[in-house]
Order: structure tokens, then sequence, then C-alpha cells
């Protein structure tokens, strides 16, 4: 199972031709599993500067409500701030599920767009299953990026460590261009690309014909996303 992880990224067409031939559901198990445990860990590594992160963001809300009393902001602050920085009890734990739990639910929602997206511009009858598990395999290049990007962020302290146009830092942060831009990734590229060639696949379609498919249900995602909260900062903001 870790050979073919390997060889979703080295080798992503015979990888893929044997995942379709060979449907099993548990083979995406294994996949799942492994980014749910590097989520653990990078969270754990990374907790101090995730709580900063956190905390500078509750701290802007809470301040930037004029229908909140200064002493109802103070109350709120001191509660927050101790949730915030506890790194124990319920409040921990929630938050390492919640890293964990994440990926299973992000593999989940974008194998049931990607799916719905092929069946009406590609034809065809795609399974959810089948899908559900290229994508749990498509995913893979996100293993890479923790490797790379956790022990940058913990030695540099910053969260903010981008690898695609977010660098250009335009815009300010929560602004619908600089979220936009910020989801332009090449790690977002490599798991569309990887998609593209597994829908290609199921599809019996060219991996152009299905990368271009693929790659507008990507923008059209990261332009809703940021609209969304663009919105959301804008009114808490």
């Amino acid at each position: 199972m870790f050979g073919t992880m390997i060889n979703a990224i080295t080798a992503p067409g015979e990888t893929f031709e044997i995942i379709v031939k060979e449907f099993n559901l548990k083979q995406a198990l294994m996949p799942i599993a492994l980014l749910m445990g590097l989520a653990v860990v990078s969270g754990f590594v990374l907790q101090d500067l995730i709580a900063d992160m956190q905390w500078e963001q509750i701290e802007k809300s809470i301040e930037g409500n004029a229908q909140i009393s200064e002493e109802q902001k103070d109350e709120i602050l001191s509660n927050q701030y101790d949730r915030v920085y506890s790194g124990t009890g319920m409040s921990a734990i929630f938050t390492y599920v919640s890293m964990a739990i994440s990926w299973p639910m992000r593999i989940a929602f974008w194998s049931l767009f990607a799916m719905l997206t092929a069946n009406l511009f590609l034809g065809g009858g795609g399974k959810f299953g089948q899908i559900f598990t290229l994508s749990a395999f498509a995913y893979m290049p996100s293993v890479i990026e923790y490797i790379i990007k956790t022990p940058i962020q913990y030695l540099s302290d910053n969260m903010m460590i981008f690898t695609g146009l977010g660098a250009l830092g335009i815009g300010e942060q929560g602004d619908f261009i600089n979220s936009f831009l910020a989801g332009l990734d090449i790690f977002a590229f490599w798991r569309v690309f990887l998609m593209a060639v597994g829908i290609g696949i199921i599809y019996n379609k060219t991996t152009k014909t299905s990368l271009t498919v693929m790659t507008g249900l990507w923008i059209f995602g990261l332009v809703v996303f940021a609209g969304i909260g663009a919105a959301v900062s804008g009114m808490f903001g």
C-alpha cells in the first residue's frame, strides 16, 4: 500500500489504472490515515503558532465589533485567551480531532463535486466510491507539503508560508483577492492534476480534457470560498 501511495505521485497513470481495475474502497483508508496522522503531528509541532494565529483572529473580531461594550469585550477576550492558550483538556483534544477529521471530510466533498462535475461535462456515470478512492491517492502531494512546510513554519516562527501566488502578498488577509491567490498553490494544482489523471481513466477521456474540467472546478471552488471568506471577514472584521 505504501508503494501504491508513492507510485500515485511518481507514476499516476499506471497506478490509477490499477486502482480503477482492482477497485476496493478500503484502499482509501491508508492514505487518509496517513494524512490524518500528519495533521495531528504538524498541529502538535506548530501548536504555539496556531494558538497565536487563532488569538489574533479572535482579538480582531471582538475588538472590531461595535455592538459589544468594552466591559464585555474584556470578559470575552479573557475567557477566549484561556481557552486558546490552555493547551490541555477538551479544547486541545477537540483541536487535534478537528485537524484529523478535516481530511476525510475534505476528500469526501471534493470527490462528490468532482463526480458531479465529471458526470455533467465528461458524460458517463462515475461512482462516488471509485472517485473517493482516487481522491485519497490524489491528495498524496499534501504529504510532501507537510514534510516541507512544517519544519519551515516551525523554524521561521511563521504560519503564513506560501508555495504559490499567495507569496505575492496582494491585498489584506481575509480579502477576496488575497484568499483567491493564496489558493493558487503548486501543491493544490498537483492534487488537481493527479485527480485529472484518474478521472480521465474512469471516464475514458484524455488527461488534457479531464484536467480542463477539474481545473475549472478547482478555480470555481476558490472563487466561492474566497468570496465567502471575504464576506465573513467583512461582517466580523
